[in-house]
């Protein structure tokens, strides 16, 4: 008998439970379950599980992935022609819920999951252990994107970063001097010579750390433009953070043959 009573107060308290996480919008932001108590990031264990940090397999410098790694490596590529920035942090590739995640925000404009892609990033920065940088700097946005979108996705992601670390932000700390093409339909060379000088410091950068915020790392050539603008500018180190990393598959030949035609 008390048995049974007992489970029936279970039951009935899970589903007070169950109805206030409904009556108060605690609900998993990706799946949308009913979540019942206190979250990390507001997931279900089940979406929370899909967004968890790789130990291994990839190049810290890059983000390249390589199955085989058993720890984060350099790649071949970034041993003979590393890019200018000395450190990389990425939650993950471009892939699953992570994608899913970005697309709702930039693309659908879902600013409900902002603060969550803030806080992935955030935890992707912590597993790193880095020093306290002395400025953050978001990929700035062509003006005709950041007026057809209304935000730029890398700013709000900078803004959690910097309020994070507690250091400065500089929203508008770089600048397109020059209109390029579309990425989109470029290979990977073609990215690269289309956004060489493309960026510049709107400020000094001498003898800080900078960080560069964006959403997705695809090719490296935008980040590549910006690090180089803010070496330019005067700074003592350059750091990229990023949600995600798009994964290529070529051969380390191909990546050389790319770099070598700069």
């Amino acid at each position: 008998m008390v048995v049974a009573v007992t489970d029936h107060l279970r039951t009935a308290c899970a589903r007070v439970c169950a109805g206030l996480a409904l009556a108060l919008g605690q609900r998993c932001q990706l799946c949308a379950a009913v979540l019942t108590h206190a979250a990390p990031m507001r997931l279900c264990p089940d979406c929370l599980a899909q967004l968890t940090l790789p130990q291994a397999g990839y190049c810290p410098r890059c983000g390249i992935s390589a199955h085989n790694m058993r720890l984060p490596m350099l790649c071949p590529t970034c041993h003979t022609a590393p890019p200018p920035w000395s450190a990389l942090v990425m939650h993950g590739p471009y892939a699953g819920q992570l994608k899913e995640l970005i697309h709702r925000h930039k693309f659908n404009q879902d600013h409900g999951v902002s603060r969550l892609l803030g806080d992935v990033l955030c935890t992707a920065w912590d597993a790193q252990n880095l020093p306290v940088p002395d400025l953050i700097v978001p990929v700035p946005l062509r003006t005709r994107r950041l007026l057809w979108r209304g935000f730029n996705q890398s700013l709000e992601l900078g803004r959690c970063l910097a309020r994070h670390v507690h250091c400065d932000l500089a929203p508008q700390g770089l600048h397109k001097v020059r209109d390029t093409k579309s990425q989109s339909s470029l290979r990977r060379a073609e990215r690269l010579r289309n956004v060489r000088g493309a960026f510049a410091a709107t400020r000094t950068m001498k003898g800080q750390c900078v960080v560069i915020v964006d959403d997705v790392m695809t090719t490296g050539a935008t980040l590549t433009a910006c690090a180089t603008a803010c070496r330019q500018a005067g700074a003592r180190e350059v750091l990229v953070a990023v949600l995600a990393r798009a994964q290529e598959h070529k051969p380390v030949s191909q990546y050389k043959q790319d770099r070598a035609e700069l």
